[in-house]
C-alpha cells in the first residue's frame, strides 16, 4: 500500500522532535558538567588574600600538605600560595627545575623542627630565566649539632630570588647564597646560631658566586652561640671567591662577630648606602681578597669593641686585611666618602702575618670620627717585611676628614710608629685632608 503523506510527514515530525528533545538535554548536562569544573577550578585558583600582602593567584597550599609532590605535580614557574600556618617539614623540599614562585606573605611558617637537612632547595635557571621565587614568610628551626656547617633554611640558586622573608632562631645560617645572579632584598635574618647569611661556592673547590645582590635588608643579633670569630662566625661570611656581588641599604647591626665579612679571593664588590653599628668586631671586613672593590657612603657607628679592647687584628670599624688591589679586578680597592665614628679604631689597612701584602688601596674624601684618645688610624703589619708602607705599594690616603679628641695629639699609625698630624702629612697622606675637634 502507498504511504500515506500526512502519515509519513507526521512521524517524521515526532521523529524531529524526540531529536530536538535530546539535544537539548545532552547541552543541558553538558552545561552543568562545564559550570561545576569552571567552580572547581576557581576554588583551586582564586586569589587568596591576605592582610600581610596583595592577593595571590595560584595554586593553594595549606599546613600539611606535600610541598614536593604539589611542586612535582605542576608545570615551570607554576606560583603556590600557602595559607597562613605552620608548616612543619622533616626534609628537604627539592624544587628540581620547576622553578616555582613560593608566596608565603599570608603568613606561612616553614619550620625545619631543629632538623640536619635544608629546608628549600633546587637547581639553579638558566642564565636567562629566572629561578625559585620567595617571597614572605618565616624559616625557623633548622640545623642542629650533629649538621654540617651549611645546613640553613634555604640554599639560594643561580637566579633566584627572595623578597621580604624573616629567618630566625636556626642553628648555624639563616640563609646560604651560592647561585650567580641571585638576589636577596628586604628579608630579615636575625637570632641566628651562626651566621645571618652566608655566600659560598656549591662544593668545597667550587668558586663563589657571581652578581649577588643583597640589599634593603636587616642583618642583627646572629652568632648567638657566641661561636669564635676568628674562626667562622658573625653577621655574614662572604667565601671562596665572589665576584661583583653587590652589598647595599642594609642595617647590619648587634652580630657577635663581624657585621659584613668577605674572606678569600673576592674582587668588584660594591659596597654603599649600609648602615652598620653595634657589632662586635668589624663592621666591613676585606680579607685576602682583590681589587675592584669599592666600599663608599656607608655608615660604621660604634662597630669593634669587642671585649672593651681595640687592635688591629678584630677591633677596627673597617678593615682591608692582606688584600692586594693590583691584581683580579677592575681598578684599585677604594674606600671614599663613608662615615665612621666610635671609641675603635675607625679604619685600618693591615697585613697578618703569613699572608699577603696589602696593596693599591686609596682612601679618600671620609670623615673618620675618633671619640677615645686610644684611638688609630692607618695601617699596621704583622708579617713583619713592611712591604705595604713601601710606595711602590699604592697605599695612600687623600682628602678625609678626622675629628679627634686632641688635635696635636698623635693618632696615625704608619710603619710601627704613630704619629701626629704633620707628621702623617709629611709621609705624603691627607695633604688636603682636614682634622677638627671632636664635639
Amino acid at each position: 500500500m502507498a504511504p500515506n503523506p500526512a502519515v509519513e510527514e507526521s512521524h517524521r515530525g515526532i521523529r524531529s522532535t524526540h531529536s530536538v528533545g535530546r539535544i537539548a538535554r545532552l547541552i543541558s548536562a553538558f552545561a552543568l558538567v562545564l559550570f561545576a569544573s569552571l567552580g572547581a577550578a576557581k576554588a583551586t585558583t582564586s586569589p587568596l588574600r591576605s592582610p600581610r600582602g596583595p592577593a595571590c593567584h595560584g595554586v593553594r597550599v595549606a599546613p600539611g600538605d606535600d610541598l614536593r609532590r604539589l611542586i612535582d605535580r605542576h608545570h615551570r614557574w607554576s606560583t603556590f600560595c600557602f595559607a597562613s600556618g605552620v608548616y612543619q617539614l622533616s626534609e628537604t623540599v627539592w624544587t628540581g627545575r620547576k622553578f616555582p614562585r613560593l608566596d608565603l606573605r599570608a603568613g606561612a611558617v616553614i619550620d625545619g623542627q631543629d632538623g640536619a637537612f635544608v629546608g628549600i632547595n633546587g637547581a639553579g635557571a638558566p642564565r636567562d630565566q629566572r629561578g625559585t621565587v620567595i617571597l614572605g614568610g618565616v624559616f625557623q628551626h633548622f640545623g642542629n649539632e650533629a649538621a654540617p656547617t651549611w645546613v640553613s633554611p634555604v640554599i639560594v640558586g643561580r637566579n633566584w630570588v627572595v623578597v621580604g622573608t624573616e629567618f630566625k632562631d636556626n642553628f648555624n645560617a639563616g640563609l646560604g647564597i651560592q647561585g650567580d645572579g641571585a638576589r636577596v632584598s628586604r628579608v630579615n635574618t636575625h637570632h641566628n646560631g651562626r651566621y645571618g647569611l652566608v655566600v659560598t661556592g656549591a662544593c668545597g673547590d667550587c668558586p663563589g658566586p657571581a652578581g649577588v645582590v643583597i640589599e634593603d635588608s636587616e642583618i642583627a643579633f646572629n652568632n648567638t652561640r657566641q661561636l669564635s670569630v676568628i674562626g667562622d662566625a658573625g653577621g655574614t661570611k662572604f667565601s671562596g671567591g665572589t665576584r661583583g656581588m653587590i652589598v647595599r641599604h642594609n642595617d647590619v647591626h648587634d652580630n657577635y662577630g663581624s657585621g659584613l665579612w668577605w674572606d678569600t679571593n673576592s674582587r668588584n664588590a660594591k659596597v654603599y648606602g649600609n648602615r652598620i653599628y653595634n657589632n662586635r668586631n668589624c663592621g666591613i671586613l676585606y680579607e685576602v681578597s682583590f681589587g675592584g672593590t669599592k666600599i663608599h657612603h656607608n655608615t660604621l657607628i660604634n662597630n669593634a669593641m669587642g671585649a672593651d679592647t681595640v687592635d688591629w687584628m678584630l677591633n677596627v670599624q673597617l678593615s682591608i686585611a692582606s688584600s692586594d688591589g693590583s691584581r683580579g679586578g677592575r681598578g684599585d680597592i677604594e674606600i671614599y666618602a663613608n662615615t665612621i665614628g666610635g671609641d675603635a679604631y675607625p679604619l685600618a689597612l693591615v697585613t697578618h702575618a703569613g699572608r699577603p701584602s696589602t696593596k693599591q688601596v686609596h682612601v679618600h674624601d671620609n670623615v673618620l670620627i675618633l671619640r677615645a684618645a686610644s684611638s688609630r688610624v692607618g695601617g699596621a703589619d704583622a708579617s713583619g717585611t713592611g712591604e705595604m708602607f713601601a710606595r711602590s705599594a699604592g697605599n695612600r690616603f687623600r682628602a678625609n676628614t678626622y675629628r679627634v679628641v686632641d688635635p696635636h695629639a698623635a693618632y696615625w699609625a704608619w710603619n710601627g710608629e704613630t704619629l701626629t698630624w704633620g707628621q702623617w702629612q709629611a709621609l705624603g697622606h691627607d695633604g688636603s685632608g682636614v682634622v677638627e675637634q671632636v664635639k
